[in-house]
């Protein structure tokens, strides 16, 4: 999603990954990560809301429909991301490939997200690193990126509240570093790249699932007998509640 000038929120229909700082690098790590995570069959709904997301080449036979949301005609459904034209509790699974950064109303959107989810549906979003090396790199005009630099910086800590808050649980957090000692040319992700606590990250892959509502246990009530204070009054038992 990109802000434009007469919508507050306008889906990625033209904004390809190379134009992204970093764009292309990041773009396999992801599609890689994806697939391992997809690798077996899940079934119902699958939402894919940015073009971004359109051009990876998800598994075949995993999902039972693939619904595209978006303007243009390699979308199936044109519609506001922050009204999703699904009913609650209908998606298996949502990726978001670097939404929730080109948007003001990123928490909306992940709010929406959540209500169209099913419970113990997925989450997966790739989000960028605030600040990150390559997106310096552009906005000082090193790089022909500038243009498209992300409108909303959302650091990994704060996207875990939003999950928290809104009743997500976090299952997987990976980053994609860029190892400075090699000159900030090789992308990987951290948990496959030696040293990677002296890496820069870049972004982040992120899956979360929808937590199961419980229910509050409710006290139940306590039974008394009551006094005999005559013969007629023997056995009588009263209720007490608590519901204060």
């Amino acid at each position: 999603m990109l802000l434009g000038s007469q919508s507050k929120v306008a889906l990625l229909n033209e904004l390809s990954w190379p134009l992204l700082p970093a764009g292309n690098r990041i773009r396999y790590i992801w599609q890689e990560w994806l697939q391992a995570n997809l690798e077996s069959y899940q079934g119902g709904l699958l939402l894919t809301l940015d073009s971004l997301t359109q051009c990876l080449n998800m598994p075949d036979n995993v999902f039972d429909y693939h619904i595209k949301l978006g303007p243009t005609l390699a979308h199936d459904v044109n519609a506001d991301p922050e009204a999703l034209p699904l009913m609650t509790d209908s998606l298996q699974a949502t990726i978001v490939s670097f939404g929730f950064d080109y948007t003001e109303t990123s928490s909306v959107l992940l709010g929406e997200v959540h209500r169209a989810l099913q419970p113990q549906g997925n989450l997966y979003a790739l989000i960028y690193a605030p600040y990150n090396p390559w997106y310096l790199k552009a906005k000082v005009g090193l790089s022909n990126s500038r243009k498209q630099l992300a409108s909303n910086q959302i650091n990994q800590s704060r996207f875990k509240d939003w999950l928290n808050l809104l009743g997500f649980e976090m299952e997987q957090v990976e980053a994609i570093g860029c190892p400075w000692w090699r000159g900030f040319s090789n992308f990987q992700s951290k948990s496959e790249m030696s040293k990677a606590w002296l890496s820069a990250p870049i972004a982040y892959m992120i899956k979360a699932h929808k937590k199961v509502a419980t229910m509050n246990p409710i006290q139940p009530l306590e039974e008394k007998l009551a006094l005999s204070m005559r013969a007629k009054l023997a056995n009588v038992s009263t209720r007490e509640s608590y519901s204060k």
